[in-house]
């Protein structure tokens, strides 16, 4: 045996070599190089294993309990590594999902999965910050699990000016979803307003909807246009095409019959008075269970009494002024208002303490109407009043002719009478103020936010959103008391390793 061994040994070390030889000067054919010196290598170690002295070395080496022992544990921590490799393979391929928090906060509801799982077409949820500092690509896995159609993507508004442009952008942070041809603007992350299951799943119903709602918005009384001027509406209809609507315009003068397929009707900023068969015509729209939005400037008369006397509206004709001022640091004068409180209505329920702002603004007042359901969404704070004469630098108050604040300018109506229960409730915004909705002040502050959170409540069908409650973890916070805190302070630092101490102390004397 000793001869076979020596010539192993001899064959092994020159093939070895032979290897090493090829590794350096024969780079194209690694691999095989690699083989020759895995075999080389198994003969030399053949060799030595085979070699008398070797066997009997090994024998008293197996024979040693020390030798035994550490072999049994050696293939115990193997067999351990590769049981435990086993179940995470396994639990890669089969991936099951525990929710064990007390409220299921990390888990989809039953509405969302089955809106995920209709999906005929790839979803793309786009969030336009460079970075996840909210932290919810773990909410957004969620419903990619679901199914797999559903895909996100962050983007540097800085750097991607096509995606920008495409999904009319304003501002960083913004979420839009992309369905198909379609898209659809869902929100704006901040730090006081997270993304939602709420919004996201309701926001992927109206996209996935074969329904779009049509706005139409009138024309012919000296309305402003639809265009990039200061005055003009053209961000107004951006945003709304971006959330799903088609906007077109409408002149009832030219065309005396309503659209068939309207939703609402827009009238914003007349500055000459509606003919008695247009006021007909918009009350008819109403009495069909649709929605109309008004929209007016101080000093300007539509002539919509008998709208105005059958919904309970009335319209003042004196302008508010800011007695403080607030807005001079904006660049504005004592005319315009700025609002950060609002009434608990859905329009407005969300976006308490964000600040809006209004030039020339005209209180408007409801009264009671059996079967009419108002409530102001929009109005001043105590600081300011209605001014009965002509707006000045240097106005005051005068307690026999003005109104002092707050004051309204921003009424939700809805009727309570429905001739036909399978259709929605009439609704009908009345705001005392056009500058929300053109450019220069659509994208003001909030003024963007009011003005489309008021489309989507006169559209009905979008209105009606599904009910998934929000969940938040429950409140397992420990109080503890000073005495307590101090207590939890010194235990790390002192009594702990003091108690070490002591049990060593007490074992050593034992054993002494």
């Amino acid at each position: 045996m000793g001869n076979w061994s020596r010539y192993l040994i001899w064959c092994g070390a020159a093939i070895a070599i032979a290897s090493l030889v090829m590794l350096t000067a024969v780079q194209s054919n690694i691999l095989l190089a690699y083989g020759v010196m895995t075999v080389g290598l198994t003969l030399l170690i053949c060799g030595i294993a085979l070699q008398d002295q070797t066997q009997a070395r090994l024998t008293a080496f197996w024979a040693r309990r020390s030798t035994q022992l550490g072999a049994n544990g050696f293939l115990s921590a193997i067999a351990v590594l590769f049981i435990w490799l086993s179940l995470n393979g396994i639990a890669a391929q089969f991936a099951v999902r525990l929710d064990l928090t007390e409220t299921q906060v990390n888990s989809l509801s039953s509405q969302t999965r089955e809106t995920l799982q209709k999906l005929d077409e790839p979803l793309k949820i786009w969030l336009f910050q460079e970075i996840d500092d909210a932290d919810i690509t773990p909410f957004l896995e969620n419903y990619r699990r679901i199914n797999p159609r559903v895909q996100y993507q962050f983007v540097d508004p800085d750097i991607d000016v096509r995606l920008i442009r495409r999904f009319n952008v304003q501002n960083r942070g913004e979420v839009h979803l992309e369905y198909g041809d379609r898209t659809q603007f869902v929100q704006t992350l901040a730090i006081e307003e997270s993304l939602t299951e709420a919004k996201l799943t309701n926001s992927i119903l109206r996209i996935t909807s074969d329904r779009q709602p049509h706005l139409y918005l009138l024309q012919g009384h000296g309305e402003p246009p639809i265009d990039d001027s200061p005055k003009g509406l053209v961000q107004m209809v951006k945003a709304l095409e971006t959330q799903g609507y088609r906007v077109s315009p409408l002149n009832l003068i030219q065309t005396p019959t309503l659209p068939t397929d309207g939703d609402i009707i827009a009238v914003i900023a007349p500055q000459a008075a509606l003919l008695p068969g247009e006021v007909e015509l918009l009350q008819e729209f109403l009495e069909q269970q649709k929605s109309l939005l008004i929209l007016l400037d101080p000093n300007t008369d539509p002539k919509l009494t008998q709208l105005w006397e059958e919904w309970g509206i009335t319209l003042d004709q004196r302008i508010l002024i800011d007695g403080d001022r607030r807005s001079e640091q904006l660049g504005y004068g004592n005319t315009t208002v700025l609002v950060t409180n609002y009434g608990n209505h859905p329009i407005t329920r969300d976006l308490e303490d964000n600040i809006s702002l209004y030039q020339f603004v005209r209180p408007v007042s409801i009264k009671t109407v059996e079967g009419i359901d108002a409530n102001s969404f929009l109005f001043s704070d105590e600081r300011t009043w209605a001014e009965s004469n002509l707006p000045s630098p240097d106005a005051t108050f005068d307690p026999a002719t003005d109104l002092r604040g707050p004051v309204d300018f921003g009424i939700a109506l809805e009727s309570q009478v429905q001739p036909d229960p399978e259709l929605p409730k009439t609704r009908l915004v009345v705001i005392g103020n056009t500058t929300l909705a053109a450019n220069n002040g659509f994208i003001q502050y909030a003024n963007g936010d009011i003005l489309l959170n008021t489309m989507n409540w006169l559209d009905q069908n979008r209105d009606v959103s599904l009910a998934i409650r929000p969940r938040s973890p429950q409140n397992r916070r420990l109080q503890l008391t000073t005495f307590q805190v101090d207590l939890v302070s010194w235990l790390a630092p002192v009594i702990f390793p003091l108690g070490g101490l002591m049990t060593c102390l007490v074992l050593f004397k034992k054993r002494r």
